[in-house]
């Protein structure tokens, strides 16, 4: 089996839950967590890190409040990014890019993740999946909000919207972005910058791609992806775009998903309920915590355990540990 996870929404650090690839390459397993010592753990890295560091201060009234802290933050980013991701859509579907038939009306499975490992939720979803052979692949999606699935964030699609708008910018001499990527002649500007961007294989790698041709460059995303597309004339500029091409953006998607399934992959595309909605799916999942005290919990431990690793790690005591892992905090907070 092939898979592709075409649609990542998020920049607060990989979900183990999601990518079964990146499961194996980065989460290290969790089978035996109990045979290691405290600072093997925190070396293993991952959620097998975290999980550590949430148990050994779970009643440490300072990570306590870190964890609180960090939630109420991710809490607070949902609610902004809802509201902007509904507010783009609702623009694409007034402009007729997107409608109301081509939400998905396929019924969603609820997984809630509560004490699951990554291998636990991986296998739910894999057996609920259709089990006939297929020549084509199948397209997977999975929805929530971060923590338990990735937050918004603006993709390779919208940063090459973003280096086109500002290429177009340059050769006009305009200075006003909001005008001109949603004022009058906002609609051709970006049919026109669609047309520049194009889903379809790599003649060097074989692989499929994102190409960008237009305003004099012909790019790769995969070999600019660091690079120009995380460069000046796109950073900063990326939320303005973001709001205003979220319909175009997801036919693209939607176009990529198809070729890639022709081509025997099976896709994963993960996101927020507002814009997965629109990707064509059989199997609809949607990954819940019931406690979200967990989601702060977790992305405490995910900075904490950051930290840790950039002072070395290496094996110390559980005593040492835990007094190397508050004084991580106190410079944190």
């Amino acid at each position: 089996m092939k898979t592709k996870r075409l649609w990542r929404e998020g920049n607060e650090g990989e979900n183990p839950y999601l990518d079964p690839e990146l499961k194996r390459r980065k989460w290290k397993s969790c089978e035996k967590p109990l045979n290691m010592s405290l600072s093997s753990k925190l070396n293993a890295g991952g959620s097998v890190a975290s999980n550590a560091i949430i148990s050994t201060l779970s009643t440490n009234p300072t990570f306590l409040s870190f964890a609180s802290s960090e939630g109420s933050s991710i809490q607070a980013r949902d609610a902004e990014d809802g509201l902007m991701l509904e507010s783009g859509i609702n623009l694409s579907m007034s402009t007729g890019v997107l409608s109301e038939s081509d939400r998905s009306t396929a019924p969603t499975t609820t997984i809630t993740v509560d004490g699951k490992t990554p291998d636990e939720v991986a296998n739910i979803i894999m057996s609920s999946l259709p089990k006939e052979p297929s020549a084509k692949g199948r397209v997977v999606t999975i929805v929530g909000l971060s923590g338990v699935v990735m937050a918004w964030s603006n993709g390779n699609v919208f940063r090459s919207l973003t280096l086109l708008t500002s290429l177009h910018m340059s050769s006009t001499g305009s200075t006003d972005l909001q005008d001109t990527i949603s004022g009058p002649s906002s609609a051709a500007l970006k049919a026109s910058m669609m047309s520049m961007l194009s889903f379809e294989k790599d003649p060097k790698t074989g692989d499929l791609d994102t190409h960008i041709v237009g305003y004099g460059v012909d790019y790769w995303v995969a070999d600019v992806q660091t690079t120009e597309l995380k460069g000046p004339l796109v950073s900063g500029r990326i939320p303005t775009v973001a709001k205003a091409t979220q319909g175009e953006v997801v036919k693209f998607v939607r176009s990529a998903v198809r070729l890639l399934t022709e081509d025997g992959f099976d896709v994963v595309v993960e996101g927020r309920e507002e814009t997965v909605s629109f990707i064509g799916s059989g199997n609809r999942f949607e990954l819940r915590m019931e406690d979200d005290t967990v989601i702060g919990k977790r992305r405490a431990a995910q900075r904490i355990a950051g930290a840790y690793e950039k002072r070395g790690g290496g094996e110390r005591g559980d005593e040492e540990v835990v007094k190397v892992l508050g004084e991580i905090m106190e410079e944190i907070m």
